[in-house]
């Protein structure tokens, strides 16, 4: 591996870090800094089945020691991972629709060695199969939780596949549950508090990532099968999409997990990730043109009459989407200098706007920090 990887590698995902902590609303959305969709608001409908989240202290699992490996996991933590997966396979033995497992779980399962302690599990399934997910759950003594803030406390309320089918990219969890639909938090069965993420598919059958919208090959979402101790299976998510999940987190231990998943990746898992992101640069940049435009249209009556920069900060603040977003950071700091260009510019056209709005806002930026990334990895 090259001397200055990890530097390299170290400097792209804390840019990116970076520009994530400006920009996100919570820990999947707002993925971009020109994403303007806040969290979904989700309003609670049955009181009885609303719990306070627990806080879980900060997680440790991702610590290196002096050589930047990762730290041997303890024996407890090792037994309460092998207990995990077989609950897995147990819970999902009978399972007639598509899952797998998600996260750095997979990276362990690859190298049949433990990585590191793993905080949680996460399980992948499809919007079409949501109902039998429920069904099978519900047989089992399960339920599903969906997690969202209200009056500064971090609250989880059991919901049913139909709502699931309505939300719009929901923060998921599955929880053991008692008699009375409400989380038995003391239970012994490690399947509890899992993360649970739900992907769409589009006409052709591939995959549709629910927290960017990105759209990836079909081909690398069949299951990879693993066996364990136990003679039962589970399924793993293939390498390719472990790494794009990776890349999208922007975590300090993902450098880590990216070059220990580094064996496992192929010309082709390389191929498909370029495209996907350089996808992602076009449908950020035009996502940024059509808002700017929506902008530009509401503006331009009212800068007949003034070009006082506040009364323009407020107008620019009417849009919806920065409406919602008022609070963040990145979309603080683009009022405030595009209102100040706007105002010192008083003959501006559209695409004097627009140029505006891309320098200030980089919608390239981030993704193709991404793709340095991509690069400095397949050369390690």
């Amino acid at each position: 591996m090259p001397e200055n990887f990890e530097a390299k590698f170290i400097q792209s995902l804390t840019q990116q870090q970076e520009e994530k902590k400006n920009s996100e609303t919570s820990p999947v959305q707002a993925e971009n800094p020109e994403t303007v969709e806040s969290a979904p608001e989700v309003v609670p409908k049955d009181e009885t089945h609303i719990e306070e989240r627990p806080f879980w202290g900060e997680f440790r699992g991702g610590e290196v020691d002096e050589v930047g490996e990762y730290k041997e996991p303890t024996p407890e933590q090792k037994k309460i991972f092998e207990k995990r997966l077989e609950r897995v396979s147990e819970i999902f033995e009978d399972a007639d629709f598509q899952w797998y497992l998600d996260g750095a779980t997979n990276i362990s399962l690859y190298k049949d060695k433990q990585i590191r302690d793993h905080k949680d599990l996460d399980i992948s399934i499809f919007q079409e199969d949501l109902a039998k997910l429920d069904e099978l759950l519900t047989r089992q003594g399960f339920g599903i939780f969906v997690n969202y803030d209200e009056n500064g406390k971090r609250l989880m309320r059991k919901v049913t596949a139909e709502e699931l089918a309505i939300l719009e990219k929901p923060d998921l969890s599955i929880c053991k549950i008692g008699p009375d639909g409400k989380i038995q938090r003391e239970t012994e069965d490690p399947f509890n508090f899992v993360d649970l993420h739900v992907h769409n598919k589009d006409a052709e059958g591939n995959v549709v990532i629910f927290y960017n919208g990105a759209t990836l090959p079909k081909e690398f979402f069949e299951p990879l099968k693993k066996e364990l101790p136990n003679s039962k299976e589970i399924n793993l998510s293939q390498p390719a999409i472990v790494a794009y999940h990776k890349l999208h987190s922007n975590r300090p231990y993902d450098l880590t997990d990216l070059q220990k998943l580094r064996p496992n990746l192929q010309e082709r898992d390389f191929s498909m990730l370029r495209r996907s992101l350089e996808r992602e640069i076009e449908k950020t940049e035009k996502m940024v043109k059509e808002k700017a435009q929506e902008v530009w249209d509401s503006l331009t009556p009212m800068l007949k009459l003034t070009h006082d920069q506040k009364v323009i900060s407020e107008k620019l603040l009417e849009h919806p989407d920065l409406q919602k977003r008022r609070n963040d950071q990145k979309i603080s700091e683009f009022v405030s200098l595009i209102s100040q260009y706007v105002s010192e510019n008083p003959n501006i056209t559209f695409e004097d706007f627009l140029s505006q709005s891309l320098a200030i806002l980089k919608p390239r930026e981030q993704v193709e920090q991404k793709l340095k990334v991509i690069d400095q990895l397949e050369k390690s």
